[in-house]
C-alpha cells in the first residue's frame, strides 16, 4: 500500500510539473529536471504517507478471535436492572 501511494503521488506530482513547466514557458530541459526531481520527492511523501496509513488501519482492526474463546454473539446478553 505504501509504495502504490509513493507511486500515484510522485506521478502525479510529475505530470503538474510538467504541466506548470509547459504553462510558465520554461526550457524543456528545465521542465524534465524539475519534474523528475518533483517524481521522486513525491514518491518518497507518498511512501511515507501510505506507511502511516498503513500502521494506522492495522491498528486499528481488530484482532483476530481465536476459537477457544466464546464469541459474543453465541453468548446470552446481560441485562442489568438498577434498582
Amino acid at each position: 500500500m505504501a509504495r502504490l501511494c509513493g507511486a500515484c503521488c510522485g506521478l502525479v506530482v510529475f505530470s503538474a510539473m510538467i504541466l506548470a513547466g509547459i504553462n510558465a514557458g520554461n526550457s524543456p530541459r528545465l521542465i524534465i529536471i524539475r519534474a523528475v526531481s518533483g517524481l521522486f520527492a513525491g514518491y518518497v511523501l507518498g511512501g511515507v504517507v501510505g506507511w502511516v496509513g498503513m500502521i494506522l488501519v492495522r491498528d486499528n482492526l481488530p484482532a483476530p478471535v481465536s476459537e477457544d474463546e466464546p464469541q459474543a454473539a453465541e453468548s446470552e446478553p446481560v441485562i442489568h436492572t438498577v434498582s
